[in-house]
Order: C-alpha cells, then structure tokens, then sequence
C-alpha cells in the first residue's frame, strides 16, 4: 500500500489589500514571483495577529468540500456567536453534534479554526482564518 503525504505549501499572512497590490504589481510586470512565494494567503481573524496560521487542504477538491456554503455559515456562526462549546455549537448550527465535531477535526486539520480546551472536557471552536486566497498555476 502506498503511503500518502501531505504536500506541504507555503503561506503568507497579510490583509487583501496587501493580497491585491501584490497580484496586481505581478500582472503589471513590477515584480516576477519567486517559486519559494506564498500559494496559500491567509487573513488572519485578528488584524493585529502577526502569526500565520496553517491553511492547508489534501487537494483542491478537499478544499472546495472543506469551504462548502454550508461549512462557511459554520465558520460564520463560530466567529459571530463564539460558542462556549462544540455542545452550544451544536444546538446553534441544528446539526448532529457527532457530525459538527467530524467537521471541526477536519477544518482544525485543515488549519481553518482551532478547538481550545473549554471547561472540563468540553472543546470551544474557534475561527483563525478571516480570509484564503487560493493561487492555483494553470499551466504548471
């Protein structure tokens, strides 16, 4: 059986504006993209966090399922309602909380929220990501 690994991508924090001045100044000519350059950009929840959090998928189409309309509206409710637990999550989002916790380990995997330890063995969610910008080289 072959073992698979994970491919390990680069990834910038910064805002999107910053996002945008940089890919506009490489459309214009102003500047040639380095291979070792960020193909993931992250926004960080807390514009003031310098820290990048780590997004990654298995693949585009991981991504796409992980970032599915119905998962964004969780991620929304986490970082608007900032439930205590993945039980109140539960009850907010109306959905399994068996199913809500798969769901959670998948985006904590994928780099998109964290599971903080809550009160005794509860897990609080949280967002880390405001924003992904995905750079996907067509002809490469």
């Amino acid at each position: 059986m072959k073992k698979r690994t994970r491919k390990r991508g680069t990834f910038k924090t910064g805002s999107f504006r910053e996002f945008k001045e940089f890919t506009l100044a490489v459309v214009r000519g102003e500047r040639k993209v380095n291979p070792r350059e960020p193909k993931i950009w992250v926004e960080a929840i807390d514009s003031s966090e310098q820290r990048a959090t780590q997004v990654q998928f298995q693949s585009l189409e991981a991504g796409a399922k992980l970032l599915s309309p119905k998962n964004r509206a969780l991620l929304r409710t986490i970082a608007d309602r900032r439930p205590k637990s993945v039980s109140e999550l539960a009850i907010l989002t109306r959905r399994a909380e068996q199913n809500l916790l798969r769901t959670l380990h998948k985006m904590s995997k994928a780099g998109l929220v964290r599971l903080e330890r809550g009160e005794g063995r509860s897990y609080q969610p949280v967002v880390t990501a405001r924003t992904v910008h995905f750079e996907i080289d067509l002809l490469g």
